[in-house]
């Protein structure tokens, strides 16, 4: 959209000061609506009415005449020197020819970034996928997995160590962990067992083992206990909304205490 240029010392040019107010508004308005409508200072007859809405405008367009601001023509006006100091319609649609091929260029170029990098990223995971060793789905332990085992099954042979590691305190961890959840004694080869149960579930390398088997513990402690012995049952009688605790419960009587 073009600007009109206008002069600071416009209202007070020798032409413009006698101007009357509905002249000097039906001029200033021309000047817009030749800009918009990219008619190089020409006002038609027909189109008088629709550059200004003041009233009688054949009559000021005649005012504007006689100052000299306006030129009459053969169907219409020219208004005097708008070359001069307002830009060609030419010039105009250069302008916007030239503005529309530099955004069209630089979409083009935004395009061209953005695909480059998709095929950048994608060639990088296929290299990375290729480099990869193949994974293999990791069985999620059970209850039945830990409890139900025989004698030659994963408890068989655990000395605590593997690959050279020693993981006697991480399975002493393991057996406080569990001990209080429990009357089952939780023995070594339990303890071995739900180590390496948990190391197995793990997607990368684990860089603290004992603070990974101690997460995954305090996350879902009661799917690696035993099994109780076949009839047990519990010291006592038990709660039946917080597991692992006697009656009468702490805990159910602390919620009956809060409640208003």
């Amino acid at each position: 959209m073009p600007w009109v240029r206008v002069d600071d010392q416009f209202p007070v040019n020798r032409k413009v000061r006698p101007l009357s107010d509905r002249a000097f508004r039906l001029y200033v308005s021309a000047l817009c609506w030749c800009n918009a409508n990219l008619t190089d200072g020409v006002i038609g007859t027909r189109e008088l009415m629709y550059v200004s809405d003041v009233s009688s405008p054949r009559r000021y367009a005649d005012e504007l005449v006689n100052a000299g601001l306006w030129s009459k023509t053969n169907d219409g006006w020219q208004i005097h020197d708008y070359l001069e100091y307002q830009p060609s319609a030419i010039k105009v649609r250069e302008g916007r020819e030239a503005k529309k091929a530099r955004q069209e260029r630089w979409l083009a170029s935004q395009k061209e970034a953005r695909e480059a990098q998709r095929d950048a990223s994608q060639d990088a995971s296929r290299d990375a996928s290729g480099d990869a060793p193949p994974t293999h789905p990791t069985p999620i332990p059970s209850q039945l997995t830990l409890s139900h085992h025989s004698s030659d099954g994963p408890y068989a042979g655990d000395q605590g160590r593997i690959d050279g590691q020693d993981f006697s305190e991480l399975d002493e961890m393991i057996r406080r962990e569990l001990a209080p959840l429990t009357t089952t004694d939780i023995t070594p080869e339990h303890a071995a067992h739900v180590r390496r149960l948990i190391l197995s579930r793990a997607r990368t390398l684990v860089k603290n083992p004992g603070r990974y088997v101690q997460r995954a513990l305090r996350r879902d402690p009661h799917a690696y206990l035993p099994d109780e012995p076949a009839g047990y049952r519990g010291v006592g009688r038990m709660c039946g909304i917080h597991p692992f605790m006697a009656e009468p419960c702490r805990a159910c009587a602390a919620d009956r205490i809060a409640k208003p």
